[in-house]
């Protein structure tokens, strides 16, 4: 779409070419750092075995009158990042809140480890409050700013697993470390004096300090630059790897699904269009609207643009 790039640091100028130039030949090293990001690729996993943490069966639900999922089914296994895809309102944040309880159902259930979860939060036991834990998009407003970050950790540890005093402390401080800030540093801190990739790293260990089977990442990099982006997804893939945790990964980026998903759901209009793995989604989708989002990544092409709407005009006359 751009006809001319300017690159910015600090705020000051790095660079600036036309898109043509800029993207075939950067002078600047960091523009150059820009350009090869999501580099990082998740290690492909050998196929699940035994049972799924959470299984979503055949659920309907609605907003009033009008039904916004319709026989959603899909399952997350221990270990394994499951992403959720779709353009805006295909239902992907909707099921994430049947699955935490927030949304009941019309017809259908969700599965925790093979037993129902009562559609309700409220009618859910603290146990399985704890199981299912929530980055959120945007650290700006999910963060208290009025609480400190051994506040904002130390709560759910807490409350959840009953710690306190010194064995709260060293929890809180063993998360820090977890996420790769210092606790001394830090641990004090108001949100307002860190980073977004900071706070979005907040999330995750408050997340982490409930010690959950599944955590449900919603959009957690959309709202962060390519360079940040890239650092969070390598450490949500360590900790994964490290607990053993089951992620629900929603997102409209699919280069991100395609850095750290094992499997893939592709919805539309509140339905599961396709799912399967990733390599096999990727190189080999059935439906139309699963090729259509494939087909919409953009690309560091100048002439991508271009080709991709001759190549469905083309398809356009001939069909």
């Amino acid at each position: 779409m751009a006809d001319r790039i300017k690159v910015l640091l600090r705020g000051n100028e790095v660079e600036e070419a036309d898109t043509r130039s800029m993207l075939a030949a950067p002078r600047a090293n960091y523009t150059r750092s820009l350009w090869a990001v999501r580099s990082f690729a998740r290690v492909k996993q050998p196929p699940s075995t035994g049972s799924p943490i959470i299984s979503v069966r055949n659920v309907t639900a609605s907003y009033g009158a009008i039904d916004v999922l319709k026989g959603v089914s899909f399952d997350i296994h221990a270990g394994r990042t499951v992403a959720v895809v779709g353009e805006s309102g295909s239902g992907k944040s909707t099921t994430a809140r049947v699955i935490t309880g927030l949304l009941q159902p019309k017809n259908g259930e969700v599965l925790f480890n093979g037993k129902p979860l009562p559609a309700s939060f409220k009618a859910r036991s603290r146990d399985q409050l704890r199981q299912c834990q929530m980055i959120y998009q945007t650290a700006d407003t999910a963060l208290n700013p009025k609480l400190r970050l051994h506040e904002l950790i130390g709560r759910p540890a807490e409350m959840y697993l009953g710690l306190k005093g010194e064995a709260l402390e060293s929890r809180i401080c063993d998360l820090l470390a977890l996420i790769e800030l210092e606790p001394a540093k830090y641990i004090n801190r108001l949100p307002s004096e860190l980073s977004g990739g900071q706070k979005q790293r907040i999330g995750i260990a408050r997340a982490l300090a409930a010690e959950p089977q599944l955590i449900i990442c919603d959009e957690v990099t959309s709202a962060l630059d390519q360079i940040v982006q890239e650092g969070i997804l390598k450490l949500l893939d360590r900790l994964q790897g490290e607990f053993n945790l089951a992620y629900m990964f929603i997102t409209h980026d699919l280069a991100t699904v395609k850095s750290i998903a094992d499997e893939v759901v592709v919805m539309q209009h509140g339905a599961v269009v396709e799912r399967g793995s990733k390599a096999e989604l990727f190189a080999n989708p059935k439906e139309e609207y699963t090729k259509l989002l494939l087909s919409s990544v953009p690309e560091m092409d100048p002439d991508w643009l271009n080709r991709l709407l001759a190549a469905r005009s083309n398809n356009d006359k001939r069909g």
